[in-house]
């Protein structure tokens, strides 16, 4: 029997997981890099802009952007956890898949969609301009709270309120920023979900053998 016979597909599993981990970080390094380094300078560079932005953190951080992750996070954390404590003698080799017949087709339904939407994360990766959203944000602060900002409301008789204006384009940059997050998460849901079906598969052909 081969190496590749003998390679017992639960600790692939494992592996494979470990490593589209590692893969998917260092494809977005820079955006997450960038975002955590705004995130930080927030407080500091624009006081002003963060008071506002507190009022509006629902539209970013919610529900339909946790869950992804927790999701990612416990299936890995439960695959881990079946394959090291409780059933660490759980083997299911790649020369046991062909008898009877049916099983490599079992596989292929389980594993393929979780390869094929794991590349596609891995081939697209959003873009996330910092300097450009720091000049925007440079901007906003300087007409926030300013008396600046009072007297272009006075002159206008109320036409004009600089700080109602940034308070709305604050809610809807970070409403379509929070958007834009969903759908990235709703990306990583269809990971998690394809990753949970291929583990399933791999696990009920295990205790089926």
């Amino acid at each position: 029997m081969s190496r590749f016979e003998a390679a017992n597909l639960i600790r692939v599993f494992d592996f494979y997981l470990a490593v589209m981990a590692l893969f998917s970080l260092l494809r977005r390094y820079a955006v997450y890099r960038d975002t955590v380094l705004l995130a930080v300078a927030v407080r500091g560079r624009w006081p002003r802009l963060a008071e506002r932005m507190k009022r509006h953190h629902g539209e970013l951080v919610n529900w339909p952007t946790l869950r992804p992750l927790i999701l990612a996070v416990t299936l890995f954390v439960a695959q881990t956890v079946a394959s090291r404590l409780l059933w660490p003698q759980a083997t299911l080799r790649v020369a046991d898949l062909f008898d009877p017949w049916w099983r490599p087709a079992v596989l292929l339904s389980g594993g393929l969609p979780m390869v094929l939407i794991d590349g596609y994360f891995l081939l697209r990766v959003g873009a996330f301009d910092r300097a450009e959203t720091e000049k925007y944000l440079d901007t906003a602060e300087k007409w926030t709270g300013t008396l600046k900002a009072r007297a272009v409301r006075v002159v206008t008789l109320g036409r004009v309120d600089p700080d109602r204006m940034v308070d709305e384009e604050v809610r809807k940059g970070l409403r379509q920023l929070g958007r834009t997050v969903n759908w990235s998460m709703w990306w990583v849901s269809a990971q998690a979900g394809a990753r949970l079906l291929c583990g399933l598969t791999i696990w009920i052909l295990w205790a089926v053998q």
